[in-house]
């Protein structure tokens, strides 16, 4: 039997897009719902682990609200919270 270990990561969703404000997403609360509601169901896995990471996102995708931006020498980069469960199957 190997021990492997296997992530599953959880981010904002969409939950409506206007003409003017563009896209918006869901609250870091209903995401935290969301990997709560899977850790339930996948109650045989043993979790290891559970963070928050920074992706890199393209600018485009109108985050505004749910992303970080840096400045870099090269311009800016755009990065987005997500939450990472990690699991070993069991």
């Amino acid at each position: 039997m190997t021990n492997e270990i296997h992530f599953i990561d959880f981010e904002p969703q969409v939950t409506g897009t206007t003409f003017w404000q563009g896209k918006t997403y869901e609250s870091k609360e209903l995401v935290l719902e969301r990997a709560n509601q899977w850790i339930r169901k996948n109650y045989n896995n043993k979790i290891v682990n559970v963070e928050t990471i920074l992706l890199p996102v393209s600018n485009k995708t109108g985050k505004k609200n749910t992303t970080s931006k840096i400045n870099m020498h090269a311009g800016h980069v755009y990065l987005i919270q997500v939450m990472r469960v990690w699991y070993q199957i069991g």
